[in-house]
């Protein structure tokens, strides 16, 4: 049996994002702000716990975990989290 212990991707006053090889694990605190952008590659983002306000484009929608949302490339999106949250992304290429 291996077992790994997950490397830290990014530490910062929001939480903790793990690199999970194809995706990353975010581990973000009630209030925090996520994303606020577009990028070129598509994205999955799977909640896994807790509940955010989610903006794509001008829509925004209160969100409870357990959801699976899609973001097409050059979309612009922003994640607020409205309790600590636990969610995982992937970006396709």
């Amino acid at each position: 049996m291996k077992i790994h212990k997950l490397p830290v991707f990014k530490k910062d006053k929001r939480g903790i994002i793990y690199d999970c090889g194809k995706f990353k694990f975010l581990n973000r605190k009630k209030g925090s702000i996520s994303a606020d952008h577009f990028h070129n590659e598509s994205e999955i983002l799977i909640l896994i716990d807790g509940k955010i306000e989610l903006t794509i484009n001008d829509e925004v929608k209160i969100i409870k975990a357990p959801v699976k949302i899609g973001i097409p490339k050059n979309v612009y999106h922003k994640l607020k989290a409205l309790t600590n949250i636990k969610l995982i992304y992937e970006r396709k290429l």
